[in-house]
């Protein structure tokens, strides 16, 4: 389906940005848009809080997009109705 694709590929984006190998990069980009707000004096106080909650991300969005990549087009449709019967020793 068009919309599994987007959004996994929504998530390798945002994967890609919150890697721990990008984040040097990122990081200070991201400070100098925040420059003078509280944000971004909460962020620089907190380096290290901020790159553990990017790594988080990463590795759930980096899940979140190999499993929506993996999905098949197919819709569920409803089965059979199952009826469990119990199993008892006058059964046999």
């Amino acid at each position: 389906m068009f919309w599994q694709q987007i959004r996994s590929g929504v998530m390798f984006v945002l994967s890609a940005i919150t890697c721990p190998c990008h984040l040097p990069i990122v990081l200070p980009l991201v400070l100098a848009l925040l420059a003078g707000t509280p944000v971004g004096v909460w962020v620089t106080q907190n380096v290290g809080w901020v790159y553990g909650g990017m790594t988080l991300l990463f590795f759930g969005s980096l899940a979140l997009g190999f499993h929506w990549i993996g999905q098949n087009d197919v819709v569920c449709e409803p089965g059979p109705t199952y009826r469990a019967e119990r199993h008892t020793p006058e059964m046999e």
